[in-house]
């Protein structure tokens, strides 16, 4: 069988590609080849089933990458494009402090529109079919049994490889003489020491989290942290996760909004105020209860029904340390298994942002994470696979 374009990646960016090169030309033939047994099971998952497909405030100060190019590809495809263009597949928006979903909030909404837009205009889709080769022939490439006069490469970078982003797609590229750099888990829940925080797991806080390596912050972040039997979770650590190496420590500031002295002062009232009161039951009202137990240990309070009047001058000063201060030790992070996104891919030297055709082999396209480009939280990352997909399919289908 042979093709106008074949996209490999039935994912975000393949098909954002698929639908834009339809849209360019009408009459052209195109196959996604896909190794799952259907298409866009990632972006089913995404956004906690909600898909946060793009976001208001879109530009490259939220990417890590290559500036230049990140710019480039966000002028030609910014938020205003996005909502349009799903708008056009029949998605109703709403926004929420910036972060942009589907009226309906559901992320199969988004995977629906896609697809269904797709096979109504004779798309091909090419299902539980791994690819594992590209062969460049004298009338244009050759994918398996299947030819086609030009290809996109869409096929994800290794985070959560059960939903078919196993990193298999970059040899694809490299075989062109395309570069990879080192790929790690972004957007990971991290490992750190438990022993401080035995106890704790559920427990979620509004907290100021900071990475910090031989006394310098890395990065920071706040927001809703959650305690796991492994660490730390929440939208603020996946942020800094990018940054983690083991053995950083992790600073975690419960009290983000109260400067230290004002928290000891809290804590010195409490105790002088309420003198019968048991440590266990002291700081309810202030913190997350269950706060007591780890944070009385860690000053040194032999038990929770210690009375407030029978603490020491360290046991106060310690308590106002732990909620302001306490440190983990960065001990791994939960894997591309757990992961949103991964951090690193194919360099991007040898991309054209404006075409995002291979200046290394012409008629060779590439699209989304599979890149070295990587996002915070928000959209972001989703709206790189837009960009790039339809970036890449509009000028595939010329």
């Amino acid at each position: 069988m042979r093709y106008d374009v074949l996209i490999i990646g039935g994912g975000a960016a393949g098909l954002a590609a698929a639908v834009s090169a339809k849209k360019e030309n009408s009459e052209i033939k195109i196959g996604i080849i896909e190794k799952n047994d259907r298409v866009a099971k990632k972006i089913h998952a995404t956004g906690n089933g909600r898909c946060n497909y793009t976001n208001t405030d879109i530009k490259s100060d939220y990417f890590y990458g290559e500036q230049s190019f990140i710019t480039k590809v966000l002028d030609k495809f910014g938020s205003g494009e996005a909502i349009a263009f799903f708008e056009e597949l029949g998605i109703m928006h709403r926004v929420e402090d910036g972060r942009v979903y589907p009226l309906s909030n559901q992320a199969s909404a988004v995977a629906d529109s896609l697809r269904l837009y797709l096979a109504e205009n004779g798309v091909d889709f090419i299902t539980n079919t791994p690819v594992t080769d590209i062969v460049r022939t004298e009338n244009g490439f050759s994918v398996g049994t299947l030819t086609s006069d030009r290809v996109i490469v869409a096929t994800g970078g290794k985070a959560s490889p059960s939903l078919g982003s196993d990193g298999s797609g970059y040899k694809l590229l490299q075989k062109f003489g395309h570069a990879l750099s080192s790929v790690k888990p972004a957007l990971v829940s991290l490992k750190t020491n438990t022993d401080i925080i035995k106890g704790l797991k559920g427990v979620k806080v509004f907290a100021r989290v900071s990475l910090v390596n031989k006394g310098r912050v890395v990065a920071s972040d706040r927001g809703e942290v959650l305690f796991t039997d492994y660490g730390l979770s929440g939208i603020p650590v996946m942020q800094i996760s990018r940054f983690a190496q083991k053995g950083m420590t992790i600073k975690v500031d419960m009290l983000p909004d109260l400067k230290k002295s004002d928290v000891l002062g809290e804590v010195y009232n409490r105790v002088y105020s309420m003198p019968l009161r048991e440590g266990g039951e002291l700081f309810s009202g202030m913190v997350n209860k269950k706060l007591a137990v780890p944070m009385l240990k860690w000053a040194g309070v032999e038990k929770t029904s210690v009375k407030a009047k029978d603490f020491t001058e360290p046991n106060i000063r310690l308590c106002a340390d732990f909620l302001k201060e306490l440190e983990l030790t960065v001990t791994g992070d939960n894997g591309f298994n757990n992961a949103q996104v991964s951090s690193g891919g194919i360099e991007l030297d040898n991309f054209n942002p404006h075409t995002m055709e291979s200046c290394l082999c012409k008629g060779l396209y590439a699209a989304g994470e599979i890149l070295n480009v990587d996002a915070v939280c928000g959209g972001y990352n989703l709206h790189w696979a837009w960009a790039t997909g339809v970036i890449a399919g509009k000028n595939a289908a010329i």
